[in-house]
């Protein structure tokens, strides 16, 4: 059997600080797991049953915290991975079609995709535009169906005078 590793004082100092400091649930309970083994000297089992982790998670907590340190078992699961363009870059992207809005016409979900195929130089999926769109709190704003007794004048003078289309949050329909 393999001797235990030994942390040093250094290493339960950091410790502290980040159980202290860790806000997240899963991390603090990893944190607490290791906190655990090196403070306490408790066994797998004894941890597993106190952090509600089973014993093959406090084996992987414990061997990633011995390679990697603190940073090992804290780190954020998730995230924009494959984002085309970053938060503050989407946000001034739209602030250039905000003055389009703001003068009451609608931007269609089309044009927008239109020039973001040209900000980023390739194709992009309607979904990524419409995420984003959502994203930035941008509301889509699209006709009501049809009234039974609707006059059809009406609704085809409405139809050439209105498209479906997104504004932001804040700024009154134009309907």
């Amino acid at each position: 059997m393999r001797p235990r590793q030994e942390a040093s004082e250094e290493q339960v100092k950091e410790m502290q600080l980040a159980m202290k400091r860790e806000k997240r649930k899963a991390q603090h309970r990893r944190l607490l797991c290791v906190w655990l083994r090196i403070k306490h000297d408790m066994s797998t089992e004894a941890v597993a049953k106190a952090t509600g982790l089973c014993v093959s998670q406090v084996w992987r907590t414990w061997s990633q915290y011995f390679r990697g340190g603190i940073a090992a078992i804290t780190k954020a699961k998730g995230g924009r991975k494959n984002e085309y363009l970053t938060l503050k870059e989407e946000a001034e992207f739209l602030e250039t079609h905000l003055a389009e809005a703001k003068k009451g016409r609608l931007l269609t979900a089309r044009k927008i995709k239109e020039s973001y195929e040209e900000k980023v130089g390739h194709a992009v999926p309607e979904s990524t535009v419409c995420r984003m769109l959502a994203r930035n709190d941008w509301r889509i704003i699209s006709t009501r169906g049809t009234h039974p007794k609707g006059s059809p004048e009406a609704r085809d003078d409405f139809k050439k005078n209105f498209t479906r289309g997104w504004l932001p949050h804040g700024l009154p329909s134009p309907v």
